[in-house]
């Protein structure tokens, strides 16, 4: 992969910086003045989804050069190379192969585990998987952190409609007792299961919090909980040691990683959720996406990618919001903070150079009106220009919602164009006046199913792929949270010790000290 250390060694970022300069000062309003076929011509579909760029702050000239640069840093290349298997993850020497989940004709032990995970549902259906003490199960509690939750999570809330109401799924995450007791409260140890997702099973915060429900399990009355334990790992000796029974463990490739495991088995508590056939549909999404990307060489994916590039590196945003205008996808930015910041926040190049141009941007975001009643006023008149995806659904829960509709339209049209004081003289304030040429990406799909869901996070799985290999670095590592996790685990071993390393600067060694004071008091 070619370095990209300055923008001036690569011809097609002295191009696109070119480009800027010349080009950089229109307005949204003026461009869409100069081109009244702007939105058609920059709008298209991909899947079962329209994706509108047209109120970003570029033209076709732009995208062009944009897809110059993906070539001249062999994207399409890239995700070939990914599909087959070949090693992309350099500082790993890996493969990434969660594209391999989704393959509607699955080998090894992705087939095992669609298949294995099949009859569990259906044994689950039929009222066949039962406890300890021969109680039918009806409730799930799962267990995971980062990548083994956020991703699940999120589509468990977001496919509820497709659920059954039947089976109760409870989740938790985090070291936080008061999560877990919220997990629990209420069941009957006898008719729950646990399913501990962890790549490596050795997470200290997942790890802790199965073993308070093993403690659960005996204070319920079961005295062989390791029946209704299950794992979803990389490291199946792991889990046997830490007590889980063989056939109850669902294991994935070490090359998968957890940001991008959402079709793994670390999704049992959804597909148990929305049942296998509705999983499977949303795996098939996701492979519709993939399929596009290695077809086209101007593919979705890759020009959402190549727009965050020209966002961050050339016009300087620092941030991208996500708005879904649909309740049941609240979570998505949730989810998408870990894919695309885990991802993209690095200043190391792929082969170990040090990265001079603007890489990576903070994701955030709400649901749809609720968003509108929070942080978009800093969106429309604040001092920061940050672009914005605003996703929405002809249909949700099998109805139109024509007013949700039209709030997503207007944000819009008003971020982009505003407010003029000069032609509403007469009824606008010049604390009323709205600048406008705020940009942002319309994505729109019919409806939320289970298979464009797939859809969604499979666009964004490879936009986020698409924009590291641009920018040089490699989306698969995360370098910097391992070693967060490492130094935490030795200031846990002085708290409960009563020496304090002398190697800690002033702030951490007052701060551990408060801490003793406070629990010791």
């Amino acid at each position: 992969m070619e370095d990209v250390n300055t923008s001036s060694n690569s011809h097609a970022w002295e191009n696109l910086f070119q480009h800027h300069e010349s080009n950089g000062g229109l307005s949204l309003i003026e461009r869409f003045n100069a081109n009244p076929e702007r939105g058609s011509q920059l709008s298209f579909s991909c899947g079962d989804l329209w994706v509108d760029v047209s109120k970003q702050s570029l033209n076709a000239e732009t995208v062009e050069l944009l897809f110059q640069l993906a070539r001249e840093k062999g994207v399409n290349d890239f995700f070939h190379s990914m599909s087959k298997g070949d090693v992309v993850n350099l500082s790993e020497e890996a493969p990434a192969l969660h594209t391999s989940l989704r393959n509607p004709l699955p080998s090894g032990m992705v087939e095992e585990n669609l298949g294995r995970m099949k009859e569990l549902h259906q044994k689950l259906k039929t009222g066949h998987l039962v406890g300890y003490s021969g109680k039918q199960i009806c409730s799930v509690v799962n267990l995971g952190i980062g990548g083994s939750h956020l991703g699940s999570f999120m589509a468990f809330e977001a496919l509820k409609d497709y659920g059954n109401p039947e089976l109760e799924v409870r989740w938790s995450s985090g070291l936080d007792i008061a999560d877990l007791e919220d997990a629990l409260l209420g069941l009957d140890p006898e008719q729950t299961i646990v399913i501990v997702c962890s790549k490596t099973f050795n997470t200290f915060e997942t790890l802790s919090a199965a073993r308070r429900t093993q403690t659960w399990f005996l204070e319920g009355g079961v005295n062989n909980f390791s029946s209704q334990m299950f794992a979803a790992t990389s490291e199946p000796e792991n889990a046997l040691t830490f007590g889980i029974e063989a056939e109850n463990i669902f294991s994935f490739s070490s090359s998968i990683g957890g940001r991008f495991s959402l079709a793994s088995p670390v999704s049992l508590g959804l597909m148990l959720s929305i049942g296998y056939e509705n999983f499977d549909d949303m795996l098939q999404g996701m492979h519709l996406i993939d399929t596009d990307v290695l077809a086209n060489d101007k593919n979705i994916p890759l020009l959402l990618g190549l727009v965050d590039v020209w966002n961050r590196s050339v016009l300087g945003a620092n941030s991208l919001a996500v708005v879904p205008y649909s309740y049941r996808l609240r979570e998505f930015s949730s989810y998408l903070q870990q894919l695309m910041m885990e991802s993209l926040g690095k200043s190391i190049s792929s082969t170990g150079e040090s990265i001079e141009i603007e890489t990576g941007m903070a994701v955030w975001g709400a649901s749809g009106t609720d968003a509108q009643h929070s942080f978009f006023q800093a969106l429309h008149q604040g001092t920061e220009i940050m672009p914005i995806d605003l996703i929405g659904f002809a249909q949700l829960s099998d109805k139109t919602n024509d007013e949700l509709f039209a709030n997503l339209i207007a944000q819009a049209q008003t971020l982009a164009f505003g407010q003029d004081l000069a032609e509403d003289a007469d009824s606008v304030t010049e604390y009323e006046f709205l600048p406008g040429n705020r940009p942002s990406t319309v994505i729109l799909a019919p409806e939320l199913s289970p298979n464009i869901l797939g859809q969604l996070i499979a666009l964004y799985e490879h936009r986020t792929v698409a924009t590291g290999v641009v920018w040089g670095i490699n989306p698969f590592d995360q370098w910097g949270v391992e070693h967060g996790k490492k130094a935490a685990l030795k200031i846990v071993d002085e708290l409960k010790n009563s020496e304090v390393s002398s190697n800690h600067d002033s702030s951490t060694t007052s701060l551990i000290a408060r801490y003793r004071h406070w629990r010791n008091d």
